[in-house]
């Protein structure tokens, strides 16, 4: 089974946005340094690739809800 993500947007200061799908590890380690706001690089696993953001300059995060599913 895949294991869950969940759709996060970013926002920079000064402007700009991305959005990326991340697992669960990958949203709190962003999280985490986010809200320690040290100007650490931050190496996010997310689909398609690994996306490197710097914390200091993160001024939001969106972070969708995860959907009700029915599966089988």
């Amino acid at each position: 089974m895949a294991a869950e993500t969940v759709r996060v947007e970013i926002g920079f200061l000064g402007g700009g946005a991305t959005s990326a799908q991340l697992g669960d590890a990958a949203l709190k380690a962003l999280r985490k340094a986010v809200e320690k706001g040290d100007g650490g690089l931050v190496e996010l696993e997310a689909e398609g690739g690994t996306l490197c953001v710097r914390a200091d300059q993160v001024s939001f995060l969106r972070i969708a809800q995860r959907e009700a599913r029915v599966g089988f």
